[in-house]
């Protein structure tokens, strides 16, 4: 709820026990180690920005997981990851953003519903299930006005306001997928120069970009033309990596060098 005094948190549940660490992506030691590193530098308050590319079931999706996961043993930082949908319409307008935001909430509730009240209330505003019903007027009133650059700078105020005292980490997943004002979000939070907390972390394949004519194509092309986004681009595994993947699937089973050749090979 918000009050005279910002916003309170909303009753939330226990936290879930930490999960269990599981196994590294097999072969994807360089990348995991690259996005560290990147996450350090953004640590330092030096926003960083990267693109995980590839075809489906490259392990795109793996890989980031592992990452994050990562942070959250070390408790190095705040991880907010939104999912893209494939949608057959018109889409609604930054939705991952706001799916990133909404697990944020449950995650850190009252601090970060402070600083969204504080700084963001156009989006606060259409998030109504984190607010209570005798402050949403009040709230409504605030947001009056929104604009689509209102947006993007409320967005990016908040975003590096959530990550000044640990660093954040804002994951988006499938930006094939993306409405076009997330990608204008995406490519405003990646040029903006001034010093913030913030990992940038989009993954998406640039194959299904092109062939629908994504504008996360271009704009991934013009951000790696101008130096200010990063680019993982997963290549297949080698025969040893799909050797390992095979024992690690078929557990006490003997797994012939010979058979993961020709998984190698039709894959």
């Amino acid at each position: 709820e918000v009050g005279q005094d910002g916003p309170r948190a909303p009753a939330l549940a226990p936290p879930a026990a930490a999960p269990t660490a599981g196994p590294s992506p097999v072969g994807r030691t360089a990348e995991l180690e690259r996005l560290a590193a990147l996450h350090d530098l953004a640590a330092q308050g030096r926003r960083q920005a990267v693109f995980v590319t590839g075809e489906a079931g490259i392990g795109k999706t793996t890989l980031v997981e592992a990452f994050a996961e990562s942070l959250g043993r070390d408790r190095a930082g705040l991880v907010a990851r939104g999912q893209c949908l494939e949608h057959r319409g018109t889409p609604e307008p930054y939705l991952p953003v706001f799916d990133a935001l909404a697990r944020l909430c449950r995650q850190d509730g009252q601090a970060v519903l402070a600083l969204l009240s504080a700084v963001a209330p156009t989006w606060l505003v259409q998030m109504p299930g984190l607010v209570g019903a005798d402050d949403r007027e009040l709230l409504e009133r605030r947001a009056l006005g929104g604009t689509r650059e209102r947006m993007l700078r409320e967005a990016a105020e908040a975003l590096e306001a959530i990550g000044s005292d640990r660093p954040l980490v804002l994951l988006l997943e499938d930006l094939h997928w993306a409405d076009p004002s997330t990608v204008d979000l995406v490519a405003w939070l990646a040029t903006r120069d001034t010093a913030a907390r913030l990992l940038l972390v989009g993954t998406y394949r640039p194959a299904d970009a092109l062939a629908a004519g994504h504008p996360i194509g271009d704009a991934g092309a013009d951000l790696r033309l101008r130096g200010r986004v990063h680019e993982l681009a997963l290549g297949e595994l080698d025969p040893p990596a799909v050797l390992e993947v095979l024992r690690r699937q078929l557990p006490g089973a003997e797994v012939p060098e010979e058979l993961a050749r020709s998984v190698h090979r039709r894959t």
